[in-house]
């Protein structure tokens, strides 16, 4: 299939899973209660390897991490202690809840739509202190990691990555999957947007937790599929990569592998009695496919932009670690009354879009405008706004709040919030640079700028929530300005009674 074939069908993809009023009344997806699937991966017969979940005196604050630009040092070694920080506070389970119907809900350190969690997370690694070379499966309601592979598979990355020089230094790389009958037992066919929009809130967590400690670490969204879905043990179909974080620097460079890893074959326990395969989901996913290594290079090479200077941000005015903010973390079912201060709202902006480092934009991705509906914020007239160049541009005057619950599905927290936030890209200029792979970078970014607008928000002691949206409503509402952009996702932000110390 050619390129221009590719980027055709994937916009097909989008213009098919589009949310509007009509499109809700007609749909006929039913969720089955009695077949709702596991929300965890449980392999049969491996061994583990148990992970501590523990506080590390961090050398920079929340607010100062959310960028998640790290000194790039020479070296930056990291450890089993250090996995373990980054899995079970990045990923982990951050509370439980026991309904009275006998159904236990867990939920994580992240925001995943609806709770379903649809996303992996996989360790690669050398030799660590305290931890031996080998492939590894994270599970997050034992906090252990279960051995896959022994031995460094690294090569195979570096090999997959053609030669990509952050995944041939690191450490150790994680590895982000995602299983789409999670997600679209609910959400049908739009459930492949959901896998990048969580996959987004968990790397938000850990650019954050590993700036934080000052070791760099970098989105690869340029990977042959193929090669890592055997070296995970995946079909490609029912659960396939979304993407890659070299953690860490090592003084030597990985040589790549000379040939692709072996098939491997592991025992899993099924997901629910009856998984079904969306075919809408499965052709949206091999369309932005990239096989083999070859293919990867000249994509990063057509991909790459030139490095930009980012204005050095303010330091934050919360002392708070990234644990502490992850710890009270949620998200808001229902916002207060109390206003959110225009310098907070700003602050939070400006932390979430500083730019995302990524193999493809090392100097940080902006695919990503937020435009937004300000209801209830000090210092700040209500209207309809667009954040660009560091500050927020007041597109017209008003009082949109029932506009604004109407464009989040008639959802009532995009009216009462102090402002809903409508993540949009220029979804033609991305694809004709990134071709229909693309699709997957601005999806996930959305999903890592929200995952930024939360931890921004909780640092400052109010609530986020992300929502859904009627995706052409939102370009009608915001334009002129927004004339050609698409709604990749929606997070709203306002005062939380549950917290303390608002406003």
């Amino acid at each position: 299939m050619s390129a221009g074939a590719e980027v055709r069908e994937i916009l097909a993809y989008h213009e098919a899973t589009k949310h509007s009023p009509e499109s809700i009344r007609r749909s006929r997806w039913m969720m089955d209660w009695s077949n709702k699937p596991d929300p965890f991966k449980r392999y049969v017969g491996l061994p583990e390897v148990p992970l501590e979940r523990e506080a590390t005196t961090a050398d920079r604050a929340a607010l100062d991490s959310i960028s998640g630009i790290a000194t790039r040092s020479a070296v930056a070694e990291i450890d089993r202690r250090a996995i373990a920080r980054l899995l079970t506070w990045g990923a982990g389970l951050h509370h439980r809840v026991r309904y009275p119907e006998g159904e236990t809900f867990f939920f994580r350190t992240y925001a995943s739509a609806g709770a379903l969690y649809p996303v992996e997370v996989y360790v690669v690694c050398g030799a660590l202190d305290g931890l031996d070379a080998g492939v590894y499966h994270y599970q997050p309601h034992g906090d252990a990691l279960v051995l896959l592979r022994e031995g460094d598979h690294r090569p195979s990355l570096v090999r997959a990555c053609a030669g990509e020089p952050d995944i041939a230094r690191a450490p150790a790389v994680l590895a982000m999957t995602g299983i789409p009958w999670r997600t679209a037992w609910k959400y049908a066919e739009r459930g492949y947007r959901h896998l990048f929009w969580d996959a987004g809130m968990i790397v938000a967590n850990m650019l954050a937790l590993e700036t934080s400690v000052d070791v760099p670490v970098r989105v690869v969204l340029g990977f042959a599929d193929r090669e890592v879905e055997l070296l995970l043990g995946l079909d490609g179909r029912h659960e396939f990569p979304l993407c890659l974080l070299p953690i860490g620097r090592s003084k030597q460079e990985i040589a790549p592998a000379s040939s692709p890893p072996e098939a491997l074959e592991l025992r899993t326990r099924p997901l629910s009695r009856t998984e079904y395969e969306f075919q809408a989901i499965t052709a949206a996913n091999e369309v932005g496919r990239l096989d083999p290594p070859e293919q990867v290079e000249r994509w990063r090479a057509r991909a790459a932009v030139p490095g930009r200077t980012e204005e050095p941000r303010r330091p934050g005015s919360v002392a708070d670690s990234v644990e502490d903010v992850l710890r009270r973390r949620g998200s808001a079912r229902r916002f207060g009354t109390a206003p959110m201060p225009a310098e907070v709202l700003v602050d939070v902006l400006e932390r979430a879009t500083g730019g995302v480092p990524t193999d493809h934009a090392p100097d940080g991705s902006h695919l990503i405008e937020p435009y937004l509906v300000v209801n209830r914020v000090e210092g700040l007239e209500r209207g309809a706004y667009v954040w660009g160049d560091g500050e927020l541009r007041l597109l017209r005057e008003g009082d949109y709040r029932v506009d604004a619950s109407f464009l989040c599905l008639d959802q009532r927290l995009g009216g009462t919030s102090a402002a809903t936030m409508f993540l949009m890209t220029d979804l033609a200029a991305t694809l004709e640079r990134l071709g229909a792979r693309g699709y997957r970078s601005a999806q996930l970014e959305a999903g890592i700028v929200a995952g930024r607008v939360y931890l921004g928000a909780y640092a400052h002691r109010f609530g986020a929530t992300g929502l859904t949206f009627y995706d052409d409503e939102v370009e009608r509402f915001f334009s002129p300005d927004a004339d050609g952009k698409s709604c990749m996702l929606v997070v709203t932000v306002g005062d939380s009674p549950r917290l303390i110390g608002n406003g």
